[in-house]
């Protein structure tokens, strides 16, 4: 079985690419989903969140408000490298056991999404890995619109992350997403099919 690293930056357009895998019938492990599973109610990383950010980022019925703890740990980098140190480990041994799973079930490819596949050191794991990349102020322009959020509160999010110049230098495919969705499912399933090639 392979697996495919695909990642990308903030609005980069990672997650259309992840859907248009799972369109065409791809396995796609969500590094995102894992992230949720991993701070259940009950869960060992929710308790773990709580003793280090407080119980101020718990909803009432006890669930994490993802919210509150984004805001705690905005603008600062200690924190947020807590909070990834709190939850990479969880995650990755999630993905270890869906790897399993998909192995188990025989499948021949797997595509792994995850935002810090470079910036975690996690490129070794991989056959390849896909990086999907925008232009800057492409990138830029849509995380304000789509979090509504002011231009240097958007910086400060991309600037948490690899630039996408250095990821795309970085990676064994690039998918450029600064086009139209069309342009961009073209790629990616020319990307599918030369996987699936003898």
């Amino acid at each position: 079985m392979r697996v495919i690293g695909l990642t990308g930056g903030i609005a980069s357009g990672k997650s259309t690419v992840s859907k248009m895998l799972q369109d065409l019938g791809e396995v796609v492990v969500d590094a995102d989903v894992l992230a949720r599973e991993v701070v259940l109610p009950g869960s060992a990383g929710l308790r773990s969140v709580c003793e280090w950010f407080g119980p101020s980022v718990l909803k009432a019925d006890g669930s994490l408000d993802r919210t509150k703890l984004r805001n705690e740990v905005f603008g600062s980098q200690d924190r947020r490298f807590l909070l990834e140190n709190i939850l990479h480990p969880l995650i990755q041994w999630r993905a270890r056991q869906e790897f399993s799973y998909h192995k188990r079930r025989r499948e021949s490819l797997v595509f792994y999404d995850a935002a810090l596949i470079f910036e975690k050191g996690l490129v070794a794991q991989f056959g390849s890995v896909a990086v999907v990349y925008t232009k800057p102020e492409v990138q830029l322009k849509r995380l304000m619109e789509r979090e509504k959020l002011s231009e240097e509160a958007a910086k400060s999010l991309i600037g948490a992350q690899w630039p996408l110049e250095k990821k795309k230098e970085a990676a064994s495919v690039v998918i450029d997403n600064s086009g139209s969705v069309s342009e961009t499912e073209k790629q990616v399933r020319a990307w599918v099919q030369s996987l699936k090639s003898p």
